[in-house]
């Protein structure tokens, strides 16, 4: 990958094995844009605070002076199966301690992954999170161009320096 600066944007230029199989594939290469697309087109996401900042302390302690901080709560995935074109459903349960009355910033990413090679970006979003528990949901659609096979969605929160992790899977038959 070759990046080049000198106008307003940078352009990025690809070079190796991924141009040829472009160039010489070109039915190959529309599968993979409409799996893609696909994909891009069916990503919805919500999210909502279930716990206020009294409940998220009673649950995890009160830490004064360790600054803001966030905790895992819990991540699931259904369905466990899924056939292409059906829906999956990740969600991100996590808690906001420690923060400052206008809140912070925390930084929300879901990647999807085929075995162990990451597919695609499917939302990175900074939102501002008050104290409390927080419940992050993102619904998208299997494209009916996927491969058969197992796929796992990972999930990071971060705040700062530390962050959490979640990874769950589902099986395209």
């Amino acid at each position: 990958m070759l990046l080049l600066t000198g106008g307003c944007a940078p352009v990025f230029l690809a070079a190796g094995a991924g141009v040829g199989y472009y160039a010489g594939n070109k039915k190959a290469a529309r599968k993979v844009d409409r799996f893609f697309h696909d994909l891009a087109a069916s990503i919805r996401t919500s999210s909502r605070r279930t716990t206020g900042a009294r409940q998220t302390e009673k649950r995890f302690g009160r830490d004064k002076g360790a600054g803001a901080r966030i905790r895992l709560e819990k991540s699931v995935l259904v369905p466990a199966r899924v056939a292409r074109g059906e829906q999956v459903t990740t969600v991100i349960t996590y808690a906001v301690l420690g923060a400052p009355a206008g809140g912070v910033r925390v930084e929300e990413t879901r990647e999807l992954w085929l075995d162990n090679r990451k597919l695609s970006l499917l939302r990175r979003e900074t939102i501002t999170r008050k104290n409390g528990t927080w419940e992050s949901t993102l619904v998208f659609r299997v494209p009916r161009t996927a491969k058969p096979g197992h796929y796992r969605v990972v999930e990071h929160v971060r705040l700062g320096d530390s962050g959490l992790r979640a990874d769950n899977g589902f099986t395209v038959d």
